[in-house]
């Protein structure tokens, strides 16, 4: 008896087709599993909770030392906290906390009649930590004491999760890109959501919005001076008087959506692995968008961004992440920002509960794995004010 015979004899054929009937069986096993994971250990809109902060926390915030907020608080014209119990410190819900950032910031505030800018966070790659480093800035910034705008352009609706949402339970089709895309609308502020954590709204995502992919290309067939690339561009400009900064979570791809996100943006950073594939793929990224750009009529004349920047993300300590971290900043200068995004278990399990690390409790905080990721983080988000600021300046200029 051969060998082909003989494995032949110990491992019987099985038919293994599936048809598309079978998978959306699989697809909605999986989505009930997801809702009773959902209800039976996580918090999810409107359930979903905003950390609370420790005076301390508010001081650090604020920028203050801990006498300083005591007597702010005496004085009763900022919130005091809540106590706990006896002997307890203070405890501030995260509306509290961004009121002493309102009251105590000496940063630069938006002028009046100054537009609040675009940014986009952008990889034609998945894994990069796109989403989780899109939604960490987003509330880092209201930390701040920005008002954030959030817009999820990906189908899968990663960032919709992370800001509370669940997409196929709780995103109608009208409240996602789908409206302006079909043409239906001419401005997005019917898309805008409210989410849990404060001066942090929403632009959600679902399924649905896949099928923007087919109605952008039709609508050029039909017209063939139809400005494609243009269409998110004219459905936010009447929501940059609202917000400070608004940023795109795209997909991991070049798709219509993500060439509207790129260019309706006044910024693009992209999140990027100091690995080899990753680094191929992101010089294909800059090819691809630049090469599609050149060809849109008074794009390559007009556009101008105010910054572009590489961050690097999910960095190991090896020496094959050490070469591409040279690769990284050979290939991009300057335009490699300074710090680095490790790869860390406390994200991995926030990912796990649906959260960032800014939505994880206090008791986590004072932790070395936890300020090694929270600390570039803060520091990122720290750079994009600073870009901000100095927007607003030279157009007041």
């Amino acid at each position: 008896m051969n060998a082909n015979t003989q494995l032949s004899t110990r491992l019987p054929e099985v038919d293994q087709s599936v048809s598309i009937e079978t998978l959306l069986g699989v697809a909605s096993q999986a989505n009930d599993i997801l809702n009773q994971i959902r209800e039976a250990m996580l918090e999810p809109y409107p359930r979903k909770k905003s950390p609370t902060f420790s005076s301390a926390q508010i001081a650090d915030l604020c920028g203050l030392d801990k006498q300083r907020v005591k007597y702010l608080s005496s004085k009763g014209e900022l919130p005091s906290g809540t106590s706990r119990g006896n002997g307890r410190s203070k405890e501030f819900t995260l509306e509290e906390a961004l009121t002493w950032v309102a009251a105590t910031s000496t940063r630069p505030q938006r002028p009046e009649g100054v537009r609040g800018r675009v940014y986009a966070i952008a990889n034609f790659k998945g894994g990069v930590a796109k989403t989780a480093t899109a939604v960490s800035i987003a509330q880092a910034l209201t930390l701040l004491g920005r008002k954030v705008l959030i817009i999820d352009c990906d189908p899968q609706g990663s960032t919709t999760q992370l800001c509370g949402y669940a997409p196929e339970a709780e995103v109608p089709e009208e409240n996602t890109l789908l409206p302006l895309v079909y043409g239906e609308k001419t401005s997005l502020e019917y898309a805008v959501q409210p989410t849990y954590w404060h001066n942090l709204d929403l632009i959600p995502a679902a399924a649905a919005l896949f099928d923007a992919e087919f109605e952008i290309p039709s609508k050029v067939l039909m017209d063939s001076k139809f400005e494609f690339w243009d269409i998110v561009n004219k459905g936010l400009k009447p929501l940059t008087a609202n917000y400070d900064v608004i940023l795109f979570d795209t997909p991991p791809a070049l798709s219509y959506l993500t060439i509207n996100a790129l260019l309706a943006s006044d910024a693009i950073i992209l999140p990027c692995p100091p690995e080899g594939l990753d680094f191929a793929s992101s010089t294909q990224f800059w090819h691809l968008f630049s090469d599609v750009a050149r060809k849109l009529p008074g794009v390559l004349t007009n556009k101008q961004y105010d910054f572009v920047n590489i961050v690097m993300t999910k960095v190991r300590s090896t020496e094959i992440s050490k070469v591409v971290q040279s690769w990284l900043h050979k290939a991009y200068g300057d335009r490699v920002l300074p710090f680095v995004i490790p790869e860390s278990s406390v994200q991995v399990s926030a990912s796990a509960m649906l959260s960032t690390i800014y939505d994880l409790p206090k008791s986590e905080w004072n932790s070395t794995s936890y300020n090694r990721i929270r600390e570039p983080l803060d520091r990122l988000a720290e750079h994009l004010d600073s870009q901000l600021a100095r927007a607003w300046a030279k157009e007041q200029a």
